[in-house]
């Protein structure tokens, strides 16, 4: 029997990828599946929705985010959206969302705060993140640490504190990437090991582990055992072995299914190696 729980990640639009990771489930492999919602036509939507459904595995739901039209902190940043349409989208986006929480019986939606223009405009992002927060309000709603940076972009919510600040009595709880942490810290000179332990203040509901190039401040969602990574196993698998009723989602963007099987077993090998 596992001592720590586990799953996998998948897009609401990937069907094969859902059906062989509830297959996983099935043969007692993960715990539970993420499924990171996609917005669609509402009848494409609903077909998707029946298909999730009719699984048997348990799924924890991620928002869609500024990749899909849906940034919180800075609305209009988002590309191949025309500025005039963003808003009728993220209260689509938003519907799908919750109700796929509802029906798929989800307790955690996981949400980004996103991304916005420049460090000067950080208040700003800041305020329109609560004034999401107050439209979209739900208590599934569980907030995910982001890397400080990417593709030029800051990102609002990259340390526990930032996490805290944000959530202000809005926010139920929220949800610990390892990886997005290690690019956040490399980028502003911190020590992982204390940015780390700093999330024990906080009500960590799921966690997120993927691995980075040595060094980097780019999140790139690589294998566990990638040659190059750098990821401190002593560190992120000493917090889930001391947190065994917190699941942690496998995330990888690469491959779909063929890279779950295998990294589910190097997974339990870090575990038993560094989960003390």
């Amino acid at each position: 029997m596992r001592q720590y729980r586990i799953g996998c990640a998948v897009r609401s639009d990937d069907e094969d990828t859902f059906c062989a990771l509830d297959g996983l489930h099935a043969d007692g492999r993960i715990d539970h599946v993420q499924v990171q919602i996609i917005p669609e036509p509402e009848p494409v939507f609903q077909r998707r929705l029946d298909s999730l459904a009719a699984a048997a595995a348990p799924i924890v739901i991620h928002a869609p985010h500024h990749a899909h039209g849906v940034n919180p902190c800075a609305p209009a940043l988002c590309d191949g959206f025309a500025p005039e349409e963003i808003a009728s989208h993220v209260e689509q986006a938003m519907h799908q969302t919750t109700e796929a929480a509802d029906t798929l019986d989800s307790a955690i939606i996981v949400l980004h705060a996103g991304r916005f223009t420049d460090e000067e405009e950080r208040q700003d992002a800041a305020e329109a993140f609560a004034g999401f927060l107050d439209r979209y309000h739900d208590p599934r709603l569980t907030l995910e640490n982001l890397p400080a940076v990417h593709a030029g972009y800051p990102f609002l919510g990259s340390t526990a504190d930032e996490l805290a600040a944000l959530g202000d009595g809005r926010i139920g709880g929220y949800c610990l990437d390892f990886a997005h942490l290690y690019c956040t810290v490399n980028y502003r000179h911190l020590t992982y090991t204390d940015e780390l332990r700093r999330f024990e203040d906080l009500n960590v509901r799921h966690q997120h582990i993927s691995n980075s190039i040595r060094g980097s401040v780019t999140d790139q969602h690589l294998e566990l055992d990638h040659p190059e990574g750098g990821l401190d196993f002593a560190a992120v698998f000493g917090r889930i072995a001391a947190h065994p009723s917190v699941e942690t989602t496998l995330e990888y963007k690469r491959d779909s299914y063929g890279i779950y099987p295998r990294q589910l077993a190097v997974f339990d090998g870090l575990y038993r190696r560094y989960g003390k």
